[in-house]
């Protein structure tokens, strides 16, 4: 029988796949099923970087990926490690693109707590904040 943290490491697998499903796009059935989301902290560098709560997670997320031009496609999960009772660290390799094309790659790290069977907080620490917060500065300027 698995223990504890096998599980939770299984849940947070199942919901990356589900999330970076091809062909065909995300799986939100299943992602629903493995979230109950309640805060998310988005290490950026940006303004808006910082701890986000209920309803405004999905919208924060949403506006760092288009900022910093993310290539959700591009994701990849390296490294599921499961860390005490309710906590799978996550090392994902993010890429995209600069306003100019330019591309950036970066390693992003994730700590994903797991109560009952479902996500329920994530922390994402970037490799490259720096250069984040000027991709997403830049892109916000040239949208003003």
């Amino acid at each position: 029988m698995p223990t504890q943290p096998e599980r939770n490491k299984e849940v947070v697998r199942r919901f990356y796949e589900a999330v970076l499903r091809t062909p065909g796009g995300p799986d939100f059935a299943t992602i629903k099923e493995l979230t109950d989301e309640q805060e998310a902290e988005l290490n950026w560098g940006h303004p808006d970087s910082g701890v986000h709560r209920g309803a405004a997670i999905g919208p924060a997320r949403h506006r760092m990926h288009e900022l910093t031009g993310l290539d959700l496609s591009a994701i990849t999960i390296d490294e599921l490690v499961a860390d005490g009772p309710t906590r799978v660290v996550v090392v994902a390799t993010n890429s995209g693109a600069d306003l100019h094309g330019n591309p950036w790659r970066m390693t992003v790290l994730e700590l994903v707590d797991v109560v009952h069977g479902k996500i329920t907080r994530k922390r994402s620490f970037y490799q490259d904040t720096a250069l984040l917060r000027d991709i997403s500065l830049e892109r916000e300027a040239a949208r003003a």
